[in-house]
């Protein structure tokens, strides 16, 4: 298979690359003049996920040239980019007919040199890093055109919406699943007030509309290897219309998690304070100027919002049989779900200590809010 791309030089090498769980990708090099060495990813776009690539495209490009055109403004030179390539006439995305005669879309970026990710990580600078990142994304991006983007999942942080359908599912139970999680569902019955807190003032001044980039996760941030800096913000496909709490929510569940999703053993799942601290200040020493009064009053209440709307998801897809997340086993997605619940403890536990840090942080960076 030959894709229409203009890439100056010899391809040497292309192997594949498994770090994603929804696109394929491969990574190209090629030689170049002068004997120098340039590498390319090459993705297969998951249209199972995303079913509509050109939408996803259009606000990956737009976002891209604002965030390039933002950085040579402030004259960053210790940041970067995502950098799209385009076909031989001038396309973002390249379309084949595949094997089953469906279309595959395919796409290319620059690969960033000098570059490291990690798919987790308990060192406090990296973790500080990645929320600075993610914090100076929503900052470079807090006057872009919001009519602009595109909505490429819909409804995919409605926490409201996500309750309701496991609701739906569980009077339904299709794999006569739901008796064995009762405990688990009277769990997430007793939250369901939490579950509208954000989007009932979602798109108002109180939570205004932001670009969002919705999978905050440490492997999302490319880190300079020689300096340890971030460099750059990746894996944009979930770019959307949202709120900041969706972003920073799920960047503290990621990250400051003390297990992965899926461990078994309960009495490991906490929220390592020192990580969420360190994420929090990276972040708000770039946007907390920007907050509003109720963003920074729902910051602490956000962890706990997006990890009880992940629990949700993984529940529901138990009971469903298991037909959205990919599972190794069984009962991975109730395992995950179990997971996800514990955490949700730990965090109310620490909520007043979580809340209290947030203030501080806030005022430290800037905040204009005062104390009451």
């Amino acid at each position: 298979m030959r894709l229409p791309y203009n890439i100056e030089g010899k391809l040497v090498s292309i192997e594949s690359n498994n770090s994603g769980n929804i696109n394929k990708t491969y990574i190209a090099t090629f030689i170049q003049e002068g004997n120098v060495q340039r590498k390319y990813l090459i993705q297969r776009i998951n249209t199972t996920v995303f079913r509509e690539p050109y939408k996803l495209m259009k606000n990956i490009e737009g976002v891209t040239r604002y965030l390039e055109r933002m950085i040579r403004k402030e004259k960053d030179n210790n940041h970067e980019v995502l950098k799209i390539v385009k076909t031989t006439d001038g396309r973002l995305l390249c379309s084949i007919l595949g094997e089953n005669g469906s279309r595959d879309y395919y796409r290319i970026y620059q690969f960033i040199e000098n570059s490291v990710s990690y798919d987790y990580s308990v060192d406090p600078q990296i973790v500080y890093n990645t929320g600075k990142a993610f914090g100076n994304f929503q900052r470079l991006l807090a006057d872009y055109p919001m009519h602009k983007l595109e909505e490429t999942i819909k409804d995919f942080h409605d926490t409201r919406k996500r309750y309701r359908k496991l609701m739906e599912d569980i009077k339904i139970d299709p794999r006569d699943r739901a008796l064995k999680v009762a405990r688990e569902i009277v769990f997430i019955l007793k939250r369901e007030d939490i579950c509208s807190l954000i989007m009932d003032e979602l798109g108002t001044d109180a939570v205004p509309l932001r670009v969002t980039h919705n999978d905050t996760k440490v492997n999302n941030v490319m880190m300079n290897m020689n300096t340890g800096d971030y460099l750059a913000v990746i894996d944009l496909d979930t770019v959307m219309p949202g709120s900041m709490l969706f972003d920073y929510g799920d960047g503290i569940r990621s990250t400051a998690s003390t297990t992965a999703e899926d461990e078994r053993d309960l009495t490991k799942v906490k929220l390592n304070l020192e990580l969420f601290k360190m994420y929090t200040d990276g972040y708000l020493s770039e946007m907390a100027p920007f907050l509003t009064e109720r963003e920074l009053m729902l910051m602490g209440e956000s962890i706990r919002i997006i990890t009880l709307e992940l629990a949700i998801r993984f529940l529901n897809d138990y009971i469903n049989g298991d037909t959205y997340f990919k599972i190794d086993y069984e009962e991975h997605n109730l395992v995950r779900a179990r997971n996800q619940l514990e955490l949700i403890k730990d965090i109310e536990s620490k909520l007043p200590v979580i809340e209290s840090y947030i203030l501080n942080s806030y005022e430290k960076y800037g905040g204009r809010i005062l104390r009451k």
